[in-house]
């Protein structure tokens, strides 16, 4: 597999030439691969014929103009291998071609679907992304708090989440000399190609700005290299405050925005950590 350095080659076009639409070779060894169009939206099942024992729905990172990529199919193989559930990675629509609320709407839509056949109905299930997939299965969980034809997630977890396109966090200023301002600058134009005619501040595009309350148990972490550190703990503060259950990891180096599958015992731990939550949910549901 070709490497791009991150975060020297962050762009664009970086990310659209990582983009991996099917799971990679290893993890298409390990698992049964469907593909299934759900509405307008494609997804890809990772054991599909497990979902009676929990589904963990996926919504990739790629500042809403790319992705999925190795590293979101690499955590989503693990974690359906360690619990024996099924998978399901929301391939949701990008920009340019599709702005907000596609994004938010195409994971919806997914659900509705999958509530209305059955799949997700009898069975507890976890909401899990990075990076903009982080943010937006942070808005997808309170978007959900209001429904109740529809099972909320029994937890979400999300890895160095974008929770606010307009970068506004002063904190953000603290970690310049490790995040390079190319990186800020593409954000920054990849918020305003999905964000449209809509407010970068709108809390369904930047959780930060909405209320945390009342969502499922929560594991949260993050890269204390990542440039949403700042943001990532207001929101700690936030989902404490309400009371929300939550488990809260900081690690060395970055997190967000992995294009492939990064090493290392502080990610180990948080994948562990991760496995408890998941393990936790399902056998209180089951």
């Amino acid at each position: 597999m070709r490497r791009i350095p991150i975060p020297s080659a962050l762009s664009h076009q970086a990310l659209r030439e990582a983009r991996s639409p099917q799971p990679p070779s290893h993890v298409q060894k390990k698992h049964a691969v469907e593909n299934e169009m759900i509405g307008r939206t494609r997804s890809v099942w990772l054991d599909g014929h497990r979902v009676d024992r929990g589904i963990i729905v996926f919504l990739h990172g790629g500042a809403y103009v790319s992705g999925p990529f190795a590293s979101d199919w690499a955590w989503l193989s693990r974690q359906c291998d360690a619990r024996g559930c099924a998978g399901l990675m929301i391939d949701y629509r990008n920009a340019p071609d599709h702005q907000h609320p596609v994004a938010l709407d195409d994971a919806e839509a997914v659900l509705n679907a999958l509530t209305a056949d059955g799949r997700l109905a009898d069975q507890p299930w976890v909401l899990a992304g990075q990076h903009a997939g982080g943010g937006l299965a942070f808005s997808m969980a309170r978007r959900l708090r209001g429904r109740t034809d529809i099972n909320a997630p029994a937890a979400l977890i999300a890895m160095s989440p974008w929770l606010d396109l307009e970068l506004s966090n002063a904190g953000i200023t603290e970690t310049d000399q490790i995040d390079p301002v190319h990186e800020r600058r593409l954000l920054r134009d990849a918020a305003r190609r999905y964000a449209g005619r809509t407010a970068l501040d709108d809390p369904d595009l930047s959780p930060i700005n909405a209320s945390l309350e009342g969502l499922p148990p929560v594991h949260l972490s993050v890269g204390m290299r990542d440039l949403f550190l700042s943001d990532v703990r207001v929101a700690k503060l936030q989902l404490e405050e309400n009371g929300v259950d939550l488990s809260y990891r900081e690690i060395s180096g970055r997190l967000g925005l992995q294009l492939f599958v990064r090493k290392g015992e502080d990610i180990e731990r948080v994948h562990r950590e991760q496995a408890e939550l998941i393990e936790r949910v399902f056998d209180i549901g089951s």
